[in-house]
């Protein structure tokens, strides 16, 4: 008798104990979700809130007397060429886009408006390349909206995030207006921040303008709370 109930007191101490080391790896998780950066969970297409995040499905169309190339899943608009389907500058899969303007008047870009969750947490990330010749290089440039056509403004978005927020938004990073030079290697850009609670919304969207050659490949945005 003396025995069991020896052995019952056993197993409910080590409950307790497996119970707080769960509640510490919470706490750890949550602290990688409001860090800013991006933190080392695993990123699948599964989770993806961007269709052909993988930048693997092309579309061609015509193009004058060319044929141009689409982004399956991407905002098409007007990219006057500049945008190109790459299957040397690769980071995974079959295929990257190359964002590659022709002249100073033309922003090479790529664009995609995903639904959010007011006041969920998104994660940002994708792999980039960058060949710097000359010119403005490339940037984030995205966008929050209360509705499909309706966008926050500047002035308003200051009144949710700091500068340095910003700068992920419609930048390179933290502390920086675009991206560096990447010298022929592939890098990966990983931020995540909160989307405001009036927003429903995000335009997703990357710039290259004229004398630079950016590749993306493997892009992913993710609610975090999800």
């Amino acid at each position: 008798m003396e025995r069991s109930f020896l052995l019952m007191r056993f197993l409910l101490l080590l409950a307790l104990i497996l119970s707080c080391q769960s509640c510490i790896k919470d706490t750890e998780d949550d602290k990688d979700i409001n860090s800013g950066q991006g933190g080392n969970s695993e990123l699948t297409q599964v989770m993806n809130l961007l269709s052909n995040g993988t930048c693997d499905k092309w579309i061609s169309f015509p193009l004058g007397d060319k044929q141009g190339e689409y982004m399956s899943g991407w905002s098409l608009k007007d990219n006057h060429g500049s945008v190109f389907c790459e299957k040397e500058i690769v980071y995974e899969g079959k295929y990257a886009a190359k964002l590659s303007s022709p002249q100073s008047e033309i922003t090479a870009f790529i664009s995609q408006k995903v639904p959010v969750s007011p006041g969920h947490h998104i994660r940002i990330a994708f792999h980039y390349r960058m060949d710097y010749a000359e010119g403005n290089g490339a940037r984030m440039y995205c966008y929050i909206g209360e509705s499909g056509s309706s966008t926050i403004s500047n002035s308003v978005l200051h009144t949710f995030y700091d500068d340095a927020t910003m700068g992920i938004i419609r930048g390179g990073g933290y502390g920086t207006d675009g991206f560096s030079d990447t010298e022929g290697r592939w890098q990966m850009f990983d931020h995540v921040f909160q989307i405001p609670a009036i927003a429903r919304y995000f335009t997703f969207e990357i710039h290259a303008y004229a004398g630079t050659d950016f590749y993306v490949d493997d892009c992913y945005i993710i609610d975090t709370n999800m």
